[in-house]
């Protein structure tokens, strides 16, 4: 943005000196915002300017000079983004391999659960014959005891 120093060709109203003098001090706003790390907006070049942001809005040069530069910043800053996608789709690696291990994990609990449900009828069957067996050998010692005859002396 080169502002042509018109005064030399022919002299300025007073209007288009304060235009000029606008777009210089938006210009020097915007120089100064870019080497801070602040972000570059409308209401941060008008304060930097000492300018209404309604000036700005009103004049499209202005506005179009403010969004060139955001546009330029962004660009400049894509490259740390990009760094970080890397990472974003680590992370979205990781949440596929989390998502696969947890259906895994649920396909083993039903496995789990349906031995369990086995496991805990064959307890019950068990427990149901050893406790038919003890009746069978209690029922049988005493038959033994009864039939068994005693000796005299």
């Amino acid at each position: 943005w080169q502002v042509l120093n018109m005064t030399n060709e022919k002299k300025l109203t007073l209007a288009e000196q304060n235009r000029l003098r606008t777009t210089e001090k938006v210009i020097e706003a915007l120089e100064t915002l870019k080497k801070g790390k602040d972000p570059i907006t409308i209401k941060s070049v008008s304060e930097k300017a000492n300018i209404s942001r309604k000036t700005i809005y009103n004049r499209p040069d202005l506005k179009a000079m403010i969004e060139e530069t955001q546009s330029l910043q962004s660009d400049l800053n894509s490259p740390k983004k990009e760094d970080s996608k890397p990472k974003g789709s680590s992370q979205a690696e990781r949440i596929k391999r989390l998502r696969e291990k947890n259906k895994e994990l649920v396909e083993d609990k039903k496995k789990i659960l349906e031995q369990n449900v086995i496991l805990t009828k064959k307890v019950t069957e068990l427990q149901n014959r050893m406790s038919d067996l003890e009746e069978r050998l209690y029922s049988q010692a005493n038959l033994k005891l009864v039939n068994i005859p005693q000796k005299k002396n």
